[in-house]
């Protein structure tokens, strides 16, 4: 440090500049303090929002979960009487039942060998073929055959 005056040493300390950093550290440390502090609440509170929708959804799937069993069981219980109905339908319709039936509530008679009749047909077994007319096809000439003779034999093979 250059100095204008002597070169002598000067026996007393040069005073030091004041400088008040201490009391500006005090609030910055504080309002670190509370930022942090202000994080801190934001991850809890987030957290616990997190958590809170994980338990709803955990509820919702244990509603569905027990909606589900419950009508699962009715089910098998339906399925159950279906097969008892079942069971109880082909034991009426045994032959014998069924002839009792008709004899007792309906009045039916069982029928005798003079009661039936043969049919003789008058011309012997045949068939005749009869064709459907369309005028369409007529109109449209060789394509109209086509389309006809085609539906004909679509007609055939059902």
């Amino acid at each position: 440090m250059p100095s204008y005056g002597s070169n002598a040493y000067k026996l007393q300390p040069a005073a030091a500049p004041l400088t008040k950093t201490a009391p500006n550290k005090k609030p910055r440390v504080k309002e670190k303090k509370k930022t942090i502090k202000y994080q801190l609440i934001a991850v809890v509170v987030i957290v616990f929002l997190v958590q809170l929708l994980l338990c709803s959804r955990w509820v919702a799937l244990y509603d569905l979960h027990s909606e589900l069993e419950s009508r699962t069981a009715v089910l098998e219980d339906l399925q159950r009487e279906n097969e008892q109905k079942a069971l109880a339908i082909d034991s009426m319709v045994d032959a014998s039942k069924v002839e009792e039936y008709a004899k007792n509530e309906l009045g039916m008679k069982k029928i005798e060998s003079n009661q039936i009749v043969y049919i003789q047909p008058v011309h012997g077994d045949s068939m005749q073929k009869v064709a459907k007319s369309n005028s369409n096809s007529s109109k449209r000439g060789i394509i109209g055959a086509l389309s006809s003779s085609f539906s004909g034999l679509l007609e055939y093979l059902k």
